[in-house]
């Protein structure tokens, strides 16, 4: 009996030590284990001239933050030092006691507390302010001006060179100022939509929407301009058809689709130089197609209408335009072309029945 006891403690020892090793090696998850991410630096940072001997840096709030360090570039360390260390609800700090007429430059860095400790994430871009007086001539950016309106369309795959023009201080008395640094530091909110370069040239994609280019100047200040993407090849409304052309009504309703998807695929794929006719022979083959890798997209629209709408004899495609030719007679001597010009220049066609879209008659039907 004494024996059995003895047996029975040994057995939960071991059984209680093999637990313990469980829950010792399980130990805390990876996500409690994970470092806490580091905070973003503040946005909208800018640097604003107060006085002739300072100047004003502000910063947007940053999400999570506990604070910000302002840095400041040191010629002689040949790196940016800091220079201030501001509050959480802060959100401006005024550098004093500076030389006039001289250039500063700036960073500010947002910081978390972790363990009574700053932890500082990423500083920001880089602003530069210049220190003058009401006289001044050579002066910081104020505002920025774009030759584009605010919410001007734009076509998919196409290009627009934005010009932005920097307003200087209006603050000083002479009139003719010029800006310290004409340079300006592009962007896109959604580079799926439209890209920009740094020279301003915007690029648009294959993918409809509304984008917002941003300008940003030497001393953080920002011009915004929305562009609204559309595809031309297919537009909603025709506002400038009355419907009273047969041929063309067949063409819009029943073989809609297939246009569009056509006139879409030559928009996307336009090259300069390649140009041709897609035309169906007597056998049913087609020819013509340019040597583009995804022609198959469009194969099954082009069939479709050269097949079944046999008054359409031929496609036509360039780098800036696709016509659908249409003959009333085997001679071809009365004949519509059904026209979708990608850079628009059918301003002087009479039946335009659309933007970028045109039927052209070439005798009377």
């Amino acid at each position: 009996m004494l024996g059995s006891k003895k047996k029975r403690k040994k057995v939960i020892g071991i059984i209680f030590m093999l637990l313990l090793a469980a829950v010792i090696s399980c130990g805390p998850s990876k996500n409690a284990m994970a470092k806490p991410k580091p905070v973003m630096p503040p946005e909208n940072v800018s640097v604003w001239l107060k006085s002739a001997t300072s100047l004003r840096i502000k910063w947007n709030k940053s999400e999570k933050a506990d604070g910000y360090i302002i840095y400041k570039y040191n010629k002689k360390a040949k790196k940016y030092v800091r220079v201030h260390t501001a509050k959480k609800n802060q959100r401006s700090w005024v550098d004093k006691n500076l030389k006039t007429g001289k250039i500063y430059r700036y960073k500010v860095a947002s910081y978390k507390m972790v363990k009574g400790k700053k932890k500082q994430g990423k500083k920001s871009y880089p602003v530069s302010a210049k220190t003058y007086g009401k006289k001044a001539k050579v002066v910081n950016a104020e505002t920025i001006n774009f030759g584009v309106m605010d919410g001007d369309e734009v076509g998919i795959c196409s290009t627009l060179k934005m010009s932005g023009n920097i307003i200087g201080d209006s603050s000083v008395k002479a009139l003719n100022t010029d800006i310290i640094s004409e340079r300006l530091i592009w962007s896109s909110s959604d580079e799926t939509i439209a890209q920009v370069d740094k020279n301003g040239v915007v690029t648009t994609k294959e993918k409809e929407g509304t984008c917002y280019i941003t300008a940003r100047a030497h001393n953080g200040v920002k011009g915004k301009v929305k562009i609204n993407i559309v595809n031309y090849a297919r537009p909603k409304s025709f506002p400038y058809y009355n419907g009273g052309k047969e041929y063309v009504n067949i063409m819009l309703t029943t073989y809609r689709e297939n246009v569009f998807n056509i006139a879409t695929y030559f928009t996307v794929n336009r090259k300069k130089g390649v140009w041709g006719d897609i035309k169906m022979d007597e056998e049913g083959n087609i020819t013509g197609y340019p040597d583009f890798d995804n022609i198959a997209e469009i194969e099954e629209d082009v069939r479709t209408i050269l097949a079944n709408f046999p008054l359409v004899t031929e496609i036509s495609y360039s780098s800036n335009r696709v016509e659908f030719l249409m003959k009333y007679d085997k001679y071809g001597s009365s004949y519509c072309r059904i026209d979708y010009c990608i850079d628009d220049d059918l301003s002087g066609v009479v039946n335009r029945i659309a933007p970028h879209w045109a039927a052209v008659n070439f005798s009377p039907m």
